[in-house]
């Protein structure tokens, strides 16, 4: 289908992080690249003074900022510092709305944590707003595959939350029609139908299976998000050649809040929450920043997380930044596809698991 949206100046998440910034007009990069440093600098300020890591973390460093590319002087935050959450934390406990917990991919002890205040939910509901409200429409309806969309402030209940304000209205499907057995997805692929949704959010296996029962789209459907799992982008274009919808890819992480980047109409990478996260792309091995176009590891900093922020997170997570503008007109980076997953063991170096198409092989 046409890419709508392609060739304009303003994509809708560009107007969304213009609108967060003081003043009118100007260069927008260069407008959030300021806004990304009074955040970065508010953010040093309010861990080491909060948070027992990073007090003990930075200790003896220096984290005055001059430019952002001086966040690089401080070390990481690996996966298995989030054993110890508690640490962490920037806010009391009654101020903890939802804590989750993570296995640490290829090691073995206690899980990590990521607690989330209201405040950091309510982040992440209005990127989903922005993102989701042009697959849908308003007074549409949309439907979240996704397993646990029972769990209150799980992601069903946070679209549903961020959505309520557009008329959209957000159903997740009964617990046994999201087990990916023969039956469930059957069920899942029945209710499906008979809701008529105008958009879904699914993770790809769920996309996978139900192509299967619905070579052509079901009724109603414009658009698609694919979330949870990378997207085969061999799945991805017979999806939209066979179902003539708008669908866009999702990558986030618990870690980010949920939410981190997602694709415009362009598929040309994925847009950024560049206020709310800041994104560095560095060597496997070393840590050393890569340019633009290369290879490494994704490192996050959560810039507003007032419960348990993070600084220089290592995800495991192998990506580029993409040089240019977007094909939708864009100035702003973006994040390229995930090449691949680290594994990290004692002693021993980062191992890359490369994702091939349908999977990591």
């Amino acid at each position: 289908m046409p890419e709508r949206g392609c060739g304009t100046n303003v994509s809708p998440l560009d107007a969304w992080l213009a609108g967060r910034l003081p003043g009118d007009g100007g260069d927008l990069p260069a407008r959030v690249r300021g806004a990304q440093l009074a955040a970065l600098r508010r953010l040093l300020r309010y861990v080491t003074e909060r948070s027992a890591f990073y007090a003990e973390h930075f200790s003896g460093r220096d984290t005055g900022l001059a430019r952002p590319e001086d966040l690089r002087r401080l070390p990481f935050t690996e996966a298995g510092h989030l054993r110890d959450w508690r640490k962490f934390l920037c806010v009391s406990h009654s101020r903890v709305r939802r804590v989750v917990s993570l296995n640490t991919s290829g090691t073995t002890g206690p899980p990590k944590r990521l607690a989330f205040s209201e405040n950091d939910l309510a982040a992440t509901r209005n990127f989903f707003r922005v993102g989701l409200s042009e697959l849908t429409g308003p007074g549409g309806r949309l439907g979240v595959l996704l397993p646990g969309g029972e769990r209150p402030d799980g992601v069903a209940d946070q679209l549903r939350q961020a959505l309520a304000s557009l008329n959209i209205a957000v159903e997740s499907p009964p617990r046994d029609m999201t087990a990916h057995d023969g039956a469930g997805m059957h069920a899942l692929a029945g209710w499906v139908e008979q809701r008529a949704f105008h958009c879904l959010v699914a993770a790809p296996g769920q996309l996978r299976s139900l192509f299967t029962f619905f070579p052509e789209a079901p009724k109603a459907l414009r658009g698609v998000l694919s979330s949870a799992d990378n997207l085969d982008p061999e799945l991805g274009h017979a999806l939209r050649s066979a179902w003539n919808c708008d669908l866009r890819d999702h990558y986030g992480l618990t870690e980010s809040g949920f939410g981190l980047a997602v694709e415009c109409a362009a598929h040309d990478g994925y847009h950024l929450r560049e206020l709310d996260i800041a994104v560095e792309i560095v060597d496997v091995q070393s840590g050393v920043p890569m340019p633009p176009g290369s290879e490494g590891e994704i490192v996050i900093t959560t810039l507003r997380h007032e419960a348990m922020p993070l600084v220089r997170y290592r995800t495991g997570d192998v990506a580029s930044l993409l040089p240019g503008p977007c094909r939708c007109g864009s100035p702003m980076p973006r994040l390229g596809p995930i090449a691949g997953r680290l594994e990290r063991k004692p002693g021993a170096p980062a191992r890359l698991t490369r994702l091939l198409k349908g999977g990591y092989q």
